[in-house]
Formats: C-alpha cells, structure tokens, sequence
C-alpha cells in the first residue's frame, strides 16, 4: 500500500497538470471564435475575412501536431507542452493589442495555430507512459473531455466578459491564464513515473515499466520505423475515417455560432447554447467512449492475442456512433429553422456533440496504441494530420 500511494499521487497530479493544460489551450484555439460575432458586428471583419483568419490557424495547427507528433519520440513531451502553451497564450494576447488588420489578424492566428500543435501530442506520449493498455483509453478520454468543459463554459465567459468589457479584453484574459498555466506545467509536469520520484517502484505501475516492456521497446526501435507506419493499412483507415469525423466537428464548432445567428436569426446567447451544448455532449461522448472500450478491452484480456485485437474490438463502438452523428448532422441541416424551440435545438447538440467526440477519441486511442512506444508520437502525428485534412 506504501507503493501505491505515491504512485496514486504522481499519476493524479500529471492528470491535473494535463486536464487543466489542455483545457487552456482550447480556450486558446477557441477565442477569436467566440468573439467572431463581435468583430463581425463591429465592421471589423466580415465573413470572409473571419474564414481566413480561422483557415491561416487550421492550416498551421495541422503542420505543427505533424512536427509535435514526431518531436515528442525524441524530446520531452513535458517542455514541448508548456513551451507550446506559453506561446499560445503570448499569441492570445498579442492579437488583443493588434491592430484591426486582415494580414496582422493572420499571421497572429497562423502562429497560434503552430503553438497549439503542441498540446495533444505532448500528452498523449505522457498518457502513454503513464496509465497501464487496461486504462489508456478510459484517461484519455477523461483528458478530451477538459476541451469539452471548456468548450460548453467558454461561451458564455466569453458573451459576458465582451459585452462588459469587450472582445481585447476576453482575449487578453484567456491569453494570460494560458500563460500562468503552462509555467506551472513546466515545473510540476513529469514525462514518466522514473521522473516524478526516484523511489517508486516502476513495476507497480504495470507492465509498461516493466524489465521485460524496455527490452520489448529496444527490439522495436531497431525493427520498426515511419515506413512501417505508412504500410499500415490500420493506420489508413483510422486516418480517413479521422479525417472525416474531425472535419465535420470542427465545422460545427467554427460556423454553427454564426450560421444560427445570420442565417437562423436567432440571439447570440442561443446561439452560445448551441455551442455549449454540444460540447457538453462531446464531454460525455468522450468518457462515454473510453469506458466503453476500456470495459471490452478488459472483458478480452483472457485472449492470448488481445494485444492484436485491441484495434478491432474498439473500432465497433466508433462506428455505432457515426452512423449517430451522420443522422444527428442530418437533422440540424433540414430540421432546424427559425420557429425550432430552445429545447430541441440543445437536445441535437449535445446529441451531435455525444456522437462527433466519442470517435474522435477511439481513433486517437487506437493510433497511439497500436504500434511500439517509441513510435506512438509519430503514429498519432500521421493520423492527426490526416485529420486536419492536409495529408490527403
């Protein structure tokens, strides 16, 4: 029980650090977003104007999770998640004191962008080396769901703080927070258990500290390299399917604001419901998936090869909730209008929300899990820049 109890209070203390970590940099990712309607009301931008600045971070956000992937195999994921917080948030509120230019607006978000790829790579190389097969998913999902929390509360934080005080100021807040954030997560934030307190002992933390894991390691890093990822047909297919999922989310999340307002006609805090909504159901649509998995996992351990099966037996539930979000999509589409009450408009949200972000999570879990430790950054680099569309 003496082992235990440290063991019990590192891991809890690298979750926090990451929970909390990545939360921020969602606010990160998500400001500009949540005052978009400021800057379109004020003249400032326009429509166009708003997708350029959105796109220039999108396209810099899918370069740099690419480059933050393979990094994170070969440097600590630890300094490469704080430095890419800092950064973030120092970009948060340099674009509050920008100037209200188009070009400036880019550029600022493009470097945004570039920072925020470093966030989920970095923890889930930490996860990785931190939670046992029988766990992994059921904490990273637990990790997704800080973007999620974020996501439903930052809404309306961001409605009241600009309507007080307006837009510079919302995003100078998130900005600092960010920073104040990643220096604690500099220096409480450890890659692996061997790292947090030399007494532990390592085999308590399963097999993945064990004598017999580091020599299974050493073997496939001589063996195994990023051609082999790239000869993987799971990878392609996780890679696709993740592409296609992650688009259809981040639409919702970028343009369902302004569609319900401009196109809708309804109020701005309705608007923000939305939006809240289904980041609520990502929120349990995330744990939900992790559970699920992690349960079917354990429920084959019995299976001498479960290590192999581990992709097949989680593939099924992500597929269930496709068909789900495939429906869900139809029905904001065609179903919702101007006479559509409050109730039904956040029913379909946290619906949609449920569906879009449970997969989201399975294919991440599925990428990382799947191939050597030391190629898990790198692995999940390739599915994620797939994801952003840039692969294809």
């Amino acid at each position: 029980m003496d082992r235990i109890k440290p063991k019990t209070f590192y891991q809890t203390i690298t979750f926090a650090i990451l929970f909390f970590g990545y939360g921020f940099y969602t606010l990160n990712r998500r400001s500009v977003s949540l005052v978009l309607p400021n800057l379109i009301n004020a003249s400032i931008l326009d429509k166009s104007d708003a997708g350029i600045v959105i796109s220039s971070q999108n396209t810099a956000y899918a370069i740099s999770k690419f480059l933050a992937g393979i990094l994170s195999d070969k440097h600590s994921p630890r300094v490469l998640f704080s430095l890419g917080l800092i950064f973030s948030g120092l970009t948060t509120v340099l674009f509050a004191h920008s100037s209200e230019s188009l070009v400036v607006f880019s550029l600022l978000w493009f470097c945004n962008g570039f920072a925020q790829g470093f966030g989920w790579p970095s923890c889930a190389k930490i996860l990785r080396e931190w939670f046992s097969a029988e766990q992994f998913a059921t904490f990273w999902s637990l990790l997704s769901a800080s973007s999620n929390l974020i996501g439903g509360l930052a809404p309306f934080a961001a409605v009241s703080i600009s309507l007080v005080f307006g837009w510079r100021t919302t995003l100078e807040i998130f900005g600092t927070l960010s920073i104040a954030m990643s220096i604690l997560g500099l220096f409480f934030l450890s890659n692996r258990p061997g790292e947090a307190s030399k007494p532990i002992n390592r085999q308590s933390y399963g097999p993945s500290f064990s004598g017999k894991e580091k020599n299974s390691n050493t073997d496939d890093l001589g063996r195994s390299n990023i051609l082999d990822l790239l000869k993987s047909p799971m990878i392609w297919l996780i890679s696709f399917a993740y592409m296609i999922v992650f688009a259809t989310k981040t639409s919702v999340c970028d343009w369902t604001q302004l569609y319900m307002i401009e196109d809708l006609q309804k109020p701005q805090m309705t608007a923000s419901s939305f939006n809240s909504s289904f980041e609520t159901g990502g929120f349990f649509g995330g744990i939900l998936a992790g559970i699920l998995t992690d349960y079917m996992i354990r429920k084959h351990r019995s299976s001498r090869d479960v290590n192999d099966e581990k992709s097949s037996i989680r593939l099924p539930i992500a597929t269930l909730m496709i068909l789900i979000s495939s429906l869900s999509l139809h029905s904001l589409c065609f179903w919702i209008d101007t006479d559509s009450s409050l109730m039904f408009i956040n029913l379909l949200a946290f619906i949609l929300g449920l569906s879009l972000y449970g997969p989201i999570a399975i294919f991440g879990v599925i990428a990382s899990e799947s191939v050597p430790k030391n190629l898990s950054g790198t692995s999940h680099a390739i599915v994620a820049l797939a994801a952003n569309g840039d692969l294809y």
